[in-house]
């Protein structure tokens, strides 16, 4: 089936500073076969990380022509799915869809929503071993998360996995000015350090969070990419870049014609260690070579 042209592709950005996902949703575009951008005029709307500015985006969205949606997060995806019960909507980088109440299932999801799910419960071993290779004297470790924006669920299961392999505790961040407090809370332990789990409030607040880790020499591990270069030392989670692209073959096959809930949720296969050895040597920290040597990126 031939779209009808032009194509109108709403995007709701989770949090200020995403060019490059919009770079990569259209690189994606561009994979299928739309070329001509004219095609596809995209409703760009930028939230600032809070669950009142993805209500309120998201009623502007719907309240225009649009042919499909797409955003990323669990908390944005959620949003949209109470404002927008027809519009198709594609999303990227969740927690669980199903445990999030998104989607009915991962093959059938049922609703006007699928896309791309990432960032399972399993990951925490892999954060917690990658903290504790880069910072061996850690024995103890914080979930850092804002309640406002975490998923329940995701913030449940990571604590159940990383308490597997460390003792885990919670700081509850719920404004920037908390910020500061948390890490110089975590830093009163010496063989403390915090897992920064991925979610928009650390992501929108991404220079602040990794500055107050530095200024305390607090050992952090983050969930995206884009935290480690914006300083942080270590990061590991999928790279959000190539499911913005991915979500163009949904885009592509809602438009001409198939169903949300009909288009089974793929989970995301790719992850990626990133470090950051400026970070590292300012915390008195030596990456270890075999680690250097695996990650797939280093920022100096």
């Amino acid at each position: 089936m031939q779209p009808h042209l032009p194509v109108r592709i709403g995007v709701l950005l989770p949090v200020p500073g995403n060019d490059q996902f919009l770079a990569s949703l259209r690189d994606g575009l561009r994979d299928v076969g739309w070329f001509d951008e004219g095609a596809f005029p995209l409703e760009v709307r930028q939230a600032d990380g809070t669950v009142a500015a993805f209500r309120r985006l998201g009623s502007e969205l719907a309240a225009l022509p649009i042919d499909v949606v797409v955003t990323a997060s669990t908390a944005a995806a959620t949003a949209l799915a109470q404002v927008m019960t027809t519009t198709p909507i594609v999303f990227v980088g969740t927690f669980d869809p199903v445990a999030a109440g998104l989607v009915a299932s991962l093959d059938h999801p049922g609703r006007n929503l699928t896309g791309i799910a990432g960032f399972q419960a399993d990951i925490a071993a892999k954060w917690v071993s990658h903290l504790k290779e880069i910072a061996p004297g850690i024995t103890r470790l914080a979930i850092f998360s804002n309640p406002a924006s975490v998923s329940p669920a995701a913030l449940a299961g990571w604590k159940a996995v990383a308490s597997q392999s460390a003792e885990i505790g919670e700081v509850h961040v719920d404004t920037v000015n908390d910020i500061e407090r948390a890490a110089a809370d975590v830093a009163g332990d010496t063989r403390a350090g915090m897992i920064v789990v991925p979610h928009t409030f650390p992501f929108a607040n991404r220079k602040a969070v990794v500055e107050a880790m530095a200024k305390h020499g607090v050992p952090a591990i983050y969930g995206i990419a884009e935290m480690v270069r914006s300083g942080g030392l270590v990061s590991y989670g999928q790279d959000l870049g190539t499911q913005w692209r991915m979500s163009a073959v949904y885009i592509d096959k809602i438009v001409r014609g198939a169903r949300p809930g009909d288009l089974p949720v793929q989970y995301a296969a790719q992850y990626a260690l990133a470090i950051n050895k400026g970070a590292a040597t300012a915390l008195g920290l030596v990456v270890p070579k075999a680690m250097i040597e695996r990650a797939d990126e280093v920022v100096e």
